[in-house]
């Protein structure tokens, strides 16, 4: 379930202009929402390393890393890409490679500065079986071996994409800007993240309206959320 946006920018409001600090106006309300939503889903990448570490908890509901896949779960693409040459282009809303596989085959993820050393060597030169492959700088990846059919062949490519934009829309009435459901694009983070949207969003709209203590509550906001996550 995605968390909503204008529940988000409402309490924010709320609680930035509980003393007359300031005002968010919708633009840095959108600017700071992105930013927070990154920062909460690339969290997400870390926490699944720490996790994995741990022992594992016997209660699915309750195991750290279940929870983290759950959340990561909406962003799980598998899709199939085509070409008939060793350039491969990914998709654009990709963020992570997962795993890319050629033929029911997983390939595998060779730097720059190896695949010259793999490919010279007939012991470890990439095969139709054993293929691997090299990500460039322009959304590319460079395929070893290349295709050799004169038909396209097909990959398949597992990643997570990135979050969507987030947007606040509104219309102006009596020159006040009221929301608009049409033009918003919701949070696509789980919905046990609103708390901690509305915490990071407060600690750089604190920033803006040059409140420290804006700041400092929506710190010990978000502390307060990891130790009941912990605990």
């Amino acid at each position: 379930m995605a968390v909503d946006i204008n529940r988000v920018y409402q309490k924010v409001l709320a609680l930035a202009n509980k003393e007359q600090r300031g005002y968010i106006t919708p633009q840095e309300f959108n600017l700071f929402a992105d930013k927070a939503q990154l920062e909460i889903f690339n969290n997400y990448f870390h926490g699944v390393k720490m996790a994995e570490r741990k022992p594992k908890n016997q209660m699915d509901y309750a195991d750290e890393l279940e929870m983290i896949e759950e959340k990561l779960h909406p962003f799980h693409v598998d899709e199939t890409v085509t070409t008939d040459s060793a350039s491969l282009t990914l998709p654009t809303n990709m963020h992570k490679i997962i795993n890319i596989t050629r033929s029911g085959n997983q390939i595998t993820q060779i730097n720059k500065s190896e695949i010259a050393y793999t490919e010279n060597s007939p012991l470890t030169k990439a095969t139709l079986t054993r293929s691997t492959f090299v990500r460039e700088d322009s959304g590319l990846i460079t395929l070893y071996p290349a295709p050799t059919s004169l038909l396209p062949e097909e990959f398949e490519v597992s990643y997570y994409k990135r979050p969507s934009v987030p947007s606040w829309g509104y219309v102006v009435i009596n020159e006040k800007a009221l929301h608009n459901s049409n033009t918003s694009t919701n949070f696509e983070l789980h919905g046990s993240e609103e708390e901690n949207l509305v915490y990071k969003i407060l600690m750089l709209a604190g920033l803006t309206i040059k409140q420290p203590d804006v700041q400092q509550g929506a710190a010990a906001g978000i502390q307060m959320n990891k130790q009941e996550q912990n605990s």
